[in-house]
């Protein structure tokens, strides 16, 4: 099966900014824009396929019809397994925290959410939170929460471009303001927020806050900064994902081993794979399919973003 592209699914939350319009060259139909889902095959939210026999389809249809797509052992009643975002906040996002396979499966009949960011732009003194600075009972995270500290006792990153971050599925967690990056992670929307500056949503009321849930699934001890399995082009291997960083010219194989996803975060250049060829400028993307025959050969000058699922 030959390679295609996506369209992207756009979401425009009240924290999003306009750099993925500006510099990213997306089209919604808002003045700003939140996230990018560049490759999403998910209920609130699924790529329609641009090219080949499958144009038109959503991906999650086409992974249906032709389950090989995704790797040799996927099976069409399977859950896709990964998700990418190209995310932008002019507005800090709120302070979060996203379950464990397990218990998002026996309270929201979902996949939990284990995710990396890749810094790809920052404003001057944008930063992150990420865990705690020390260990706390959760009796201390629930009293935070009540008594608007929490803030005071996450761990504040500043952020550089290039930065990569791993989210394990129980860490409190924040995106700043200021900041665009790429966004890795299983294949699932579920989000408890525990606090939100007060703001209210587009509907006038505040939005929802889910702390008793987050009490539950989050680990209130500090988090190993370093990225697992880091090493050489391979900035992030975890149990659910692998992601490398790319310089054109390369050529690459899924050896029928797995799906590979390409995303476009810098350049101008072209891909190639048997009869499918396109050109690939910042913020675009191709899905290789895994049961591809050819090699697919990327020519030009650009930086690129390589994800698969670990299945």
């Amino acid at each position: 099966m030959l390679p295609f592209r996506l369209k992207p699914v756009f979401k425009n939350y009240i924290w999003g900014g306009t750099e993925l319009i500006e510099k990213w060259g997306k089209t919604p139909d808002s003045d700003t824009l939140a996230e990018s889902w560049e490759l999403a095959s998910h209920p609130d939210g699924d790529n329609i396929i641009i090219d080949g026999k499958f144009s038109g389809l959503t991906l999650s249809e086409a992974v249906k019809i032709h389950p090989e797509m995704v790797s040799p052992v996927f099976k069409n009643n399977d859950i896709f397994p990964l998700m990418v975002k190209l995310i932008n906040s002019k507005n800090p996002l709120s302070i979060q925290v996203h379950p464990s396979d397990e218990y998002a499966m026996k309270f929201e009949n979902s996949k939990g959410k284990v995710e990396a960011w890749y810094i790809l732009s920052h404003d001057d003194g944008a930063f992150i939170y990420l865990g705690f600075q020390e260990n706390i009972s959760r009796e201390e995270f629930e009293n935070a929460i009540k008594n608007g500290t929490l803030t005071d006792i996450l761990k504040k990153i500043n952020v550089n471009d290039g930065d990569i971050f791993f989210i394990p599925s129980g860490t409190v967690h924040a995106i700043g303001a200021g900041i665009t990056l790429a966004e890795i992670q299983e294949n699932s929307n579920i989000t408890y927020r525990v606090y939100d500056y007060g703001r209210l949503g587009a509907d006038g009321k505040p939005r929802e806050l889910h702390i008793s849930k987050a009490l539950d699934v989050a680990d209130t001890s500090p988090v190993n900064l370093n990225p697992p399995g880091k090493s050489g082009n391979v900035i992030v291997n975890c149990n659910s994902f692998k992601t490398e960083k790319l310089k054109a010219p390369f050529i690459g194989n899924t050896e029928n081993k797995g799906f590979r996803f390409i995303l476009c975060i810098d350049g101008d250049c072209s891909i190639k794979c048997g009869d499918f060829q396109c050109i690939l400028k910042k913020g675009n993307n191709v899905f290789i399919p895994s049961d591809c025959k050819s090699d697919y050969l990327v020519e030009g000058k650009g930086d690129f973003l390589i994800s698969c699922a670990c299945l």
